[in-house]
């Protein structure tokens, strides 16, 4: 706890004096601006900005807050709308609603992967926390804010109850001093005990972050701490007990109907994950941003320049980063469930070989600095695009468990990268982005990274086209070609892991927006050679050969009156599903009606669906963490329907929801990865109050 103080104050000593800074006097020190223009792209208050046209400030209402996000390597912003969604506030709330198809263990904060290829993220340097990529922030995720009155928010969501409740508590707290400094803090609580034997789940993380936007010189600050603790199971024994609850077998079982007294396949077996975050990224402007002019005959007087754009940015980004991970059973059985691991010992109960503890240990150390000049978008007239440079060293540390017991080896994995973007942001009609970064050191790692958006007049009205592609020359994180634990053992000399290539194009088109309709169509091919996967035995593997994955998804949102229908489908295909299976077919529906109660209270009435079609659904593996490949059934086609009603009072906002509606009906294929079903039907509630004082 001492550490955790000393943080905090240190913290705060180093980012409350910057709302103190002493500037040069300006006119607007000696009398109220009122007459200059500013350029909403290069606002001083860092407003969002809006297309090239220069307005008169006197008229601009400045927001009392704006949100956004930063890019994590040179700390660029990101103008995004708060969360005030006053319809589908209860998808926010279900590990469902992140994706159009999602995979997990079944509750609140338990490992998942969504179905949808294109959405699902690489692979990090420490593999065993991706499955987790829902739960844990990084500084790409983080909110910053600036608000004219103290902002609160607090979000709270429960389902079930006894020895199967659910519950998430979510706080955020944030605040300005001055104008420019801000500093904020983020609360996340998750206790899920489960509706199957020993799987639950407890999470406790927090954040502090900071940001200070003034004239030339910007700061975003952010500090996380992430303790993750998931009791596993391994999935329940016979997926009959779902599929066919009548079965002789089941009945023999004396199977009483309730989800908790389903068998499972391991018992008293612990995941646990600790780690931190700390990012600093500071931006300074180079250049004179203040002109001296003559107030009258005999006296002179500063002030900033009119649509001033500085000439450069120098940048400097620090991000250190720890991550540990511990796998404890002292129920951990050889038999059919690790056959691969244990073939040269007896199946007898009775010998104390067959049955054995586990307390396997490993870490991940990253200190990563970032040296970036900028060249900015418009500091003159012809010059219609920025140009950044840049440079990074991160050092990397790893251990895991030795040929020793108790002993742990240490390795160094460290990588410098050179790169560039060249970007265009302004203008209507032509933006673009294009990235490129090399990795000097071992591994060659290389990523070339480019977007292209346009407006197109169709009938009249503006198309938003988009168009992006990447060629990435990916090298396998150090989990991924070394790994050592008390059953599982791999090394990149043994398997001589190549790096994976990845080549993608793709595009997004947004149809004119009428009264009735919101339509979306996006789509991509990506070609993948060298892949890395889990196959059915739970080995890790590389497919030596290319792996092509294409999908479309459409958007749509129909309206009619008080009556609304949303649609979200996905039609992807893998050429390969021994390696990447995929659903082909996925889609999310949603029906309902809204309305004004009392004309202040607003309601939303309906029932949605998560559907996708029958395939080889992927297993999740306690001991690595990871998702594997299974050939022994096909699941799916079973919708997930969930009947609510969310409120909507001023800043308060409600949902109670009956979910999964559809439990035991149909072909019962109620599974969300093979082995963990889908959580039985649950009453469920939720509650965002927000706080503006």
């Amino acid at each position: 706890m001492k550490k955790y103080i000393l943080t905090i104050l240190l913290f705060l000593m180093i980012f409350l004096p910057m709302s103190a800074q002493d500037n040069r006097k300006t006119l607007s020190d000696l009398k109220e601006q009122t007459s200059d223009s500013l350029h909403l792209n290069h606002n001083h208050n860092g407003l969002p900005f809006k297309g090239d046209k220069i307005i008169d400030t006197v008229k601009v209402k400045e927001p009392s807050m704006y949100a956004w996000k930063i890019t994590p390597r040179l700390g660029e912003r990101i103008f995004v709308p708060m969360d005030t969604a006053v319809f589908d506030f209860h998808q926010s709330m279900l590990v469902e609603g992140q994706s159009v198809a999602m995979g997990y263990l079944g509750n609140v904060g338990s490992p998942a992967q969504s179905k949808i290829f294109f959405d699902r993220p690489e692979p990090s340097r420490f593999v065993f926390l991706d499955a987790m990529y829902l739960w844990r922030k990084n500084p790409e995720n983080q909110y910053f804010m600036n608000t004219k009155v103290p902002y609160s928010n607090v979000r709270y969501q429960s389902g079930g109850g006894g020895q199967s409740a659910e519950n998430r508590l979510q706080t955020e707290l944030t605040m300005n001093m001055g104008k420019k400094l801000n500093v904020g803090f983020d609360f996340d609580y998750v206790y899920s005990r489960g509706f199957y034997n020993s799987l639950s789940n407890k999470q406790v993380s927090y954040d502090f972050y900071a940001s200070y936007i003034g004239d030339k010189y910007k700061m975003h600050a952010f500090f996380h701490n992430n303790n993750f603790t998931n009791v596993e199971n391994g999935g329940i024994s016979d997926l009959d007990y779902i599929l066919n609850p009548d079965a002789e077998n089941i009945k023999r079982a004396g199977f009483s109907g309730k989800s908790l007294d389903i068998p499972v396949r391991i018992q008293d077996t612990w995941n646990k994950l600790r780690g931190r975050t700390l990012y600093v990224t500071n931006r300074y402007d180079l250049g004179n941003d203040e002109e001296e002019y003559m107030v009258n005959d005999s006296t002179k007087a500063w002030r900033k320049k009119q649509n001033y754009i500085p000439l450069a940015s120098a940048i400097l980004t620090t991000n250190y980063t720890d991550q540990r991970r511990r796998f404890k059973s002292t129920d951990l059985y050889l038999d059919d469930l690790y056959k691969p691991l244990g073939d040269s010992l007896a199946r007898d109960k009775n010998n104390p070989k067959y049955k054995t503890d586990v307390n396997d240990f490993m870490s991940y150390y990253s200190f990563k600095n970032t040296l970036a000049l900028a060249m900015n978008e418009g500091f003159r007239d012809w010059t219609k695009f920025g140009l950044t440079a840049f440079i990074e060293y991160d050092m990397r540390k790893y251990s895991m468990p030795g040929e020793i017991p108790g002993l742990h080896s240490r390795y160094s994995d460290d990588a410098l990268t050179v790169g560039g973007v060249l970007s265009k942001e302004k203008g209507k009609y032509l933006r673009y982005k294009a990235s490129a970064e090399l990795n000097l050191l071992e591994g060659n790692d290389s990523k070339l990274e480019g977007e292209v958006t346009t407006m197109l007049k169709v009938f009249g009205k503006d198309v938003s086209v988009k168009a992006n592609a990447y060629v990435k020359n990916i090298r396998p994180s150090f989990f991924q070609r070394n790994f050592s634990t008390k059953y599982w053992n791999w090394t990149d000399e043994g398997t001589n892991y190549s790096n994976t290539r990845r080549v993608y194009i793709g595009g997004e088109l947004n149809l004119p927006e009428t009264s009735f309709s919101k339509t979306r169509i996006s789509g991509g091919l990506e070609t993948v050679k060298d892949y890395l996967y889990f196959d059915s035995n739970r080995d890790q593997k590389q497919e030596s050969g290319d792996v092509q994955i294409y999908a479309l998804r459409l958007d749509q949102n129909l309206t009619a009156g008080i009556f609304h229908w949303d649609n979200q489908v996905v039609y992807q295909k893998s050429s390969n599903q021994n390696v990447i299976p995929l659903p082909e077919l996925s889609l999310y529906s949603n029906l309902y009606l809204t309305s004004k109660i009392a004309k202040v209270l607003t309601l939303q009435l309906g029932a949605d669906v998560h559907y996708h079609s029958r395939y080889y659904m992927p297993g999740y593996e306690p001991l690595t963490m990871q998702f594997y490949n299974q050939r022994d059934v096909e699941l799916g086609n079973f919708p997930v329907v969930t009947a609510y009603i969310n409120l909507h009072l001023k800043f308060t906002r409600f949902f109670l929801m009956m979910y999964n509606v559809a439990d035991g009906m149909g072909n019962k294929e109620s599974f969300s990865l093979y082995r963990y079903p889908v959580n039985p039907r649950i009453l469920k509630l939720g509650i965002s109050w927000r706080f503006n004082n």
